[in-house]
């Protein structure tokens, strides 16, 4: 793990940067505004996704994986993510953690800067090993935010304080998913949705050939303030 200091970051999308809806509203980026600056206190963030390897060794069962025992584990839902955590003793990060440790202290749309590069993190049709992709690093050392596969988080789906955009969703039904992620689809890859600041989300039972996870853990015992 890897301590993420306390302190502001800048959370969420500038309407300058605004997604254009695709499909509906629940894939344009209204539900990430108002941007606004917000302090947390300091956490630790696992440095790389949970593997399958390593998540067999608490549910050796699971049979969620496509490859390699130490490529990040896929197809989990948000109850066993938590589950696994837990049982570490650490827990998912929340979104705004997530999204701190992705974006850094420079506000970037991507782990690597403002400008999408397609190569620098991995959107293709298979996960990799773990810093497969060098330029998929935040600044505070932490791999595969931007690729990969997309990271459940601790947090409901909820509007953002300020906010102005009306969602039926919001509520305690679906959990906040962060990060961009490999795509089997020949088509639909949009390099929008692998903005750092992009909120998707998922009833907490769902399990996705594209999504895993991470944990974090409180830095003290005083630090359970994190939103």
């Amino acid at each position: 793990m890897v301590l993420i200091p306390a302190g502001p970051f800048t959370r969420g999308l500038d309407p300058a940067e605004e997604i254009p809806s695709f499909v509906s509203d629940r894939t344009s980026s209204k539900n990430a505004q108002p941007q606004q600056e917000i302090t947390l206190n300091a956490f630790y963030m696992d440095i790389h996704e949970v593997s399958y390897g390593e998540f067999i060794r608490f549910k050796p069962k699971a049979r969620y994986a496509e490859g390699h025992l130490s490529h990040p584990v896929q197809g989990v839902s948000w109850f066993e993510a938590d589950a696994y955590c837990l049982w570490l003793g650490k827990r998912l990060p929340t979104e705004s953690e997530w999204e701190k440790a992705a974006r850094g202290l420079e506000g970037n749309l991507y782990v690597w800067g403002n400008v999408f590069k397609r190569g620098n993190a991995n959107f293709g049709k298979t996960v990799q090993l773990p810093a497969k992709q060098p330029q998929d690093l935040s600044e505070f050392g932490v791999y595969d935010l931007n690729g990969n596969v997309s990271e459940w988080t601790a947090s409901w789906y909820q509007p953002y304080q300020g906010s102005s955009f009306k969602d039926s969703n919001f509520g305690k039904k679906y959990k906040v998913i962060r990060g961009g992620a490999i795509n089997k689809r020949e088509h639909g890859f949009l390099k929008e949705f692998a903005l750092l600041p992009y909120r998707n989300f998922a009833p907490p039972k769902m399990r996705s050939w594209d999504t895993g996870f991470r944990c974090a853990r409180y830095a003290s015992s005083s630090s359970k303030s994190n939103s």
